[in-house]
């Protein structure tokens, strides 16, 4: 049942719109490293700012992208998404897990990153850009976003991560690899998205 509509909010729709423009602008982890702190000297130059050792299966990635890399480096079936967050600059990764299982085979936890974010835009078009890749039949699962704990309160934390509630019989092999589709065009796919956000409303805007 429809209720009401929002009034517009002129300021509000400017912000948005400095936001898109925001991820827009955004380098590639081909011009600048993504993983805040790496100094690693790349193998052409030894240069701590080349990039031409950069990408998600970069050896060093699982350890660049965490804050404890002696006890907690980042799980070899979720590092690509890690990476792929680290890669939009806006939304920073802050806690991951590959997904587990009991010892019988049971599943207790999914594959999931949490992620941090000033904007509402952005896990907006991240829950677009994976609804298109299941539609489109790219990954098996129903994968969403939802709030995620966050410890300092003053910040919003959002999680990506399957809907085990709508899955009949989740397969933990199945969601890492979807996790991995996930992170193989999240920049670029995001990246369309903002654009056509930018097109549409420019276009509702002259009519």
């Amino acid at each position: 049942m429809k209720l009401q509509q929002l009034h517009p909010d002129p300021q509000l729709e400017q912000n948005r719109i400095e936001e898109i423009e925001h991820l827009l602008r955004q380098p590639s982890y081909q011009e600048l490293r993504p993983c805040i702190g790496c100094d690693k000297p790349c193998p052409c130059s030894q240069s701590s700012t080349c990039t031409c050792m950069c990408g998600p299966d970069c050896e060093h990635a699982s350890l660049a992208m965490t804050s404890d890399p002696e006890r907690f480096p980042i799980e070899e079936k979720i590092v690509a998404l890690v990476f792929g967050f680290n890669c939009l600059r806006v939304c920073p990764p802050y806690w991951s897990c590959e997904g587990h299982r009991f010892p019988n085979g049971d599943l207790y936890r999914v594959p999931q990153v949490w992620f941090y974010s000033r904007s509402l835009i952005y896990p907006k078009m991240i829950g677009d850009y994976v609804f298109k890749l299941e539609h489109n039949k790219t990954i098996k699962s129903h994968w969403h976003i939802c709030l995620a704990y966050a410890d300092n309160s003053l910040e919003t934390g959002f999680c990506i991560e399957p809907n085990v509630k709508v899955i009949e019989k989740p397969d933990l092999q199945v969601l890492q690899q979807d996790a991995k589709c996930i992170a193989d065009n999240l920049v670029s796919g995001l990246k369309s998205i903002a654009q056509d956000y930018l097109t549409k409303y420019k276009q509702h805007q002259n009519n």
